[in-house]
């Protein structure tokens, strides 16, 4: 759901908070950290009741427990000052996959990083400019179908197989990155809009098959053309999210031309490496094309179960689905003044968090000592 209420202001420089402490921003590092009230007050020597009257704003917290708070959330104390953008979580919503089995924690732990990244996209844009967001108005009501030949149309693609799924996502201004299951566990994917950046995340679950990731991106850019004004969890959004995928992805048109007249595994699959889709995905394909019955599909479910290698993942032939978006930013910015450390300052947290953020893998040498193995 687009986010038309966020609090901005203009980036300060650094120190402490100064008589001015952002509610807000406690609630967002403890939840990222995935942390109760209670948990941090132990951590931090106060009452949960206290936190809880720090992130309602009854009370601030002395300058002696902000600092006691920021060691414990990974974070620079002045991380809880005000004055810096902010998407406040009660007010930012989501369309997430695997929703029933996420709990509110999750949905809530998800946001937070979301709500991060998007301040990441924000410092960068003090440095260098990212490419503007080029999705087009979808009117209420309209069917998926007719909403992905319409953003084909828009972003000039070709009648065949989009190649580079992510890379053509970011090259019109959507922010993707892939966010470990440690982070925002029961979450496959999520998709949000925050002052007018969409962003879409990801987990390794649907990254580690590239036909999954393909269609989990699809799926989230339908919601964000489809379900721009619900954030609410809805089967009826998700299967319009489905069909968009799949509408995108594989066009009816061209699959009417390019599906076997009966099942075929060995064909789907061949077809399915050109197209950049599952077996799984064409057999669903077949029978809304009505080339093939729920029941043989079924059939047809159960053998690609017992046959298919999930090693077996022509990855190497997707390159442009790896998000690069962010890397590539922060490397311009870091040759305009805007490297990881003026990143960091701009955010209130650490260097090493915010490389994590752009996905940059920890390069520094691994100190073993003697009995380590």
């Amino acid at each position: 759901m687009r986010n038309d209420t966020p609090s901005l202001f203009d980036l300060p420089g650094s120190g402490q908070v100064h008589g001015r402490f952002e509610p807000a921003r406690l609630t967002q590092a403890r939840v990222r950290c995935s942390m109760t009230k209670s948990d941090l007050a132990a951590e931090v020597g106060v009452s949960a009741a206290a936190i809880g009257q720090y992130e309602a704003g009854v009370n601030s917290p002395r300058s002696d427990v902000i600092d006691r708070l920021a060691k414990a959330l990974d974070v620079d104390p002045s991380f809880f000052g005000v004055g810096r953008p902010l998407a406040r979580l009660d007010t930012v919503n989501a369309h997430f996959r695997s929703l029933r089995s996420a709990r509110v924690s999750d949905r809530q732990k998800a946001l937070a990083t979301a709500a991060l990244v998007w301040e990441l996209t924000f410092a960068l844009e003090r440095h260098i400019k990212l490419p503007a967001v080029d999705l087009p108005d979808i009117q209420p009501g309209t069917r998926p179908a007719e909403a992905a030949a319409l953003l084909r149309r828009h972003w000039g693609l070709p009648d065949g197989p989009v190649k580079h799924l992510v890379a053509t996502a970011e090259y019109r201004g959507v922010v993707v990155a892939v966010r470990p299951l440690g982070e925002i566990d029961a979450v496959d994917a999520f998709s949000v809009v925050i002052v007018d950046r969409p962003i879409i995340i990801t987990t390794p679950r649907r990254t580690e098959n590239v036909f999954k990731h393909r269609f989990s991106i699809a799926h989230e850019i339908g919601h964000l053309l489809l379900h721009a004004n619900s954030g609410e969890y809805s089967a009826a959004n998700e299967k319009e999210a489905d069909e968009f995928a799949a509408a995108f992805l594989t066009p009816a048109a061209s699959m009417d031309a390019a599906l076997p007249q009966r099942l075929d595994l060995a064909a789907l699959d061949r077809l399915g490496r050109t197209w950049g889709v599952s077996p799984h995905s064409l057999v669903r394909r077949m029978v809304e094309r009505g080339r093939t019955t729920e029941s043989s599909a079924r059939r047809a479910y159960q053998r690609l179960a017992v046959v298919n290698d999930p090693r077996a993942d022509p990855a190497s032939l997707y390159p442009g689905e790896v998000p690069t978006l962010l890397k590539k930013a922060a490397a311009l910015s870091g040759d305009h003044g805007g490297g990881i450390p003026a990143l960091a300052q701009a955010l209130k947290i650490s260097p090493r968090l915010v490389r994590d953020l752009l996905g940059e893998a920890d390069q520094r040498p691994v100190l073993r000592l003697v009995g380590d193995e």
